[in-house]
This record gives structure tokens, C-alpha cells and sequence, in this order.
């Protein structure tokens, strides 16, 4: 299992992205061996994400030929492409919008050798899709997000690519089950998951006597669809506090294990981190929690 970051932990708000060789040579020099890559990473793209999609509206030949140079250059593969956007946004025509993007990106994908590009299930909230709605739970939100994956399965089919989400407890996919009875009714092996422990701990569960049987519990509902696993962090407290690999409360030797048990057959992708000055730290704590 290589250890790998996601490009995002790279960009700074507001402020000019690397050119795609700087950015590569940069993960490289950390010690990653492999990258979840997005495009927003990289000034090439000349994209910033919105709240309600990350997915860039065209993508040239000359930028993709640019990650394609700079990983093979620096011996950072691109597992996985990032592919976010609001699955569940009450406007359709952004859910359409993101769609009609998400093809762009599953032809970018092809081009580059890429077999994994990771979603977000959304949210009903306007502003962002990464922010809780209280309307998450109602069949509107349900039948937004459903009908937009079903079209987002549909192009990955078209173009062999699979498509991986995660609970994320301020998304409409906030729990294992909601992500098993997706996975199962869409029922398409271009459907599988993300694990991100941090994201499995809703407000007030994120405490030590909690980490073992969330996390375990994750696994026994979805451990056999797993193709990604992310490694960011969650602190001890009543909120939802992300933070860095290593800074938190997750049991990453029991991630480790039962990754293996469940035969996990990707590589880890850290994420969360952010701090230039914690990188190796980061990388360090999750080589040693497999070991």
C-alpha cells in the first residue's frame, strides 16, 4: 500500500496555484508515491472551485498533458481524480451543470490512465457542498442526489470509470447504511466507496471510547467495496473538528488492519493536513500505524 495526498491539501485560498511540475516535485520531496489529483491544484487548469462544484467546466489538452509530464517526471502517479460537485443541490440546473462537467472529467480520466474519480453525495444546503442542511434526511434530498447518480453511473459505465463516495455526516450520505442501501439500489459495480474515518463521527461522538466501534462498524457494512481510503484526522470533542493525519483520535494501526483484513487492494491518500511543516510528520504516522 503506497502512501499518497490529495492535491487539495495544496491549495490556499484565494492565492495562485503551483504549475503542475512545482506541485508534483513538491509531494514528491515530502515522500508520497502517489496522488489524488484535482484539477483546481494547478494554475494550467486556470480553475477555482465554486461552493457548488469543483469540477472544471473545459479542461485542455496542454493541462492534461502537463499533470501527465510532471507525474511521470517525478514518479507520482495519479490514482484518483477528484470529481465533486453538489449531487443533492435543491437547483437542478447545478446538478445538471455538474453533470454535463462530470463528462469532461471521466474523458480526462481516460486519457490520463485514471480508474477512480471520488464524488460528494451533497447536501441540501445552497452555499456549499460540503456544509450540513437539517432537509439532508427528506426525500427531496434522497431523490436529487439518487437521480443525479444514477446519470453520473451511467457516464462512468460509458467511459470505465468508477465512481467512489463516502459518509460524510454533513452530506446526504451521512451514515454506512444510507451508503449501502445507495450502493444497492443503484446497483452498479462502477459504484463503491471511500473510507475516511474522520468522516464517519457525527457531533458529539468523536471521542476515544467511540473510535473502535465506528470505525469497525464502517467496515462491516461496506469493507468489501472500498477502491479509496483517506487518511485525514478528526479531534477529540462534542463538534466535528478535522486536523491533520496523526492529530486526532482516529486509530489508524486499526484502519491499517482492517483495510488488509477486508483485502483492501489500493493505496492511502492523506488529506487534511494542510501545514507544509506537517507533511513528512503526517506521512511518517500512517507508515508506522501499517507496520
Amino acid at each position: 500500500m503506497s502512501t499518497g495526498i490529495c492535491t487539495t491539501d495544496f491549495e490556499e485560498k484565494n492565492a495562485p496555484r503551483m504549475m503542475a511540475d512545482d506541485l508534483f516535485a513538491l509531494i514528491r520531496q515530502y515522500g508520497y508515491t502517489c496522488t489524488q489529483f484535482a484539477f483546481s491544484s494547478v494554475s494550467e487548469s486556470g480553475y477555482f472551485p465554486s461552493g457548488s462544484i469543483e469540477i472544471p467546466g473545459t479542461i485542455a489538452p496542454e493541462t492534461l498533458r502537463a499533470v501527465e509530464k510532471a507525474a511521470q517526471k517525478h514518479d507520482l502517479p495519479v490514482m484518483v481524480i477528484n470529481g465533486t460537485f453538489n449531487m443533492a443541490h435543491p437547483d437542478k440546473e447545478i446538478r445538471m451543470t455538474g453533470l454535463e462537467r462530470m463528462k469532461i472529467l471521466a474523458q480526462a480520466a481516460r486519457e490520463l490512465g485514471v480508474k477512480y474519480i471520488s464524488l460528494c453525495s451533497g447536501t441540501f444546503n445552497h452555499d456549499s457542498l460540503w456544509a450540513y442542511s437539517p432537509d439532508n434526511d427528506t426525500d427531496d434530498a434522497w431523490n436529487a442526489m439518487y437521480g443525479t447518480m444514477e446519470r453520473a453511473v451511467e457516464i462512468a459505465e460509458k467511459y470505465g470509470i468508477t465512481l467512489a463516495i463516502e459518509s460524510e455526516a454533513s452530506n446526504v450520505i451521512s451514515t454506512p447504511e444510507r451508503a449501502r442501501r445507495l450502493m444497492d439500489s443503484i446497483g452498479s459495480d462502477k459504484l463503491k466507496m471511500i473510507l475516511d474515518c474522520a468522516n464517519l463521527f457525527h457531533r458529539g461522538e468523536a471521542h476515544p471510547e467511540n473510535v473502535k466501534s465506528v470505525i469497525t462498524h464502517a467496515f462491516e457494512v461496506y469493507g468489501h467495496d472500498i477502491v479509496i481510503a483517506h487518511g485525514k484526522d478528526i479531534r477529540e470533542g462534542e463538534g466535528i473538528d478535522f486536523c491533520g493525519t496523526g492529530d486526532g483520535i482516529v486509530d489508524f494501526s486499526l484502519t491499517a488492519d482492517l483495510l488488509k483484513q477486508y483485502g483492501y487492494a489500493g493505496d492511502m491518500f492523506l488529506h487534511g493536513i494542510y501545514e507544509r511543516e506537517n507533511m513528512v510528520k503526517a506521512r511518517e504516522h500512517w507508515e508506522n500505524a501499517c507496520r
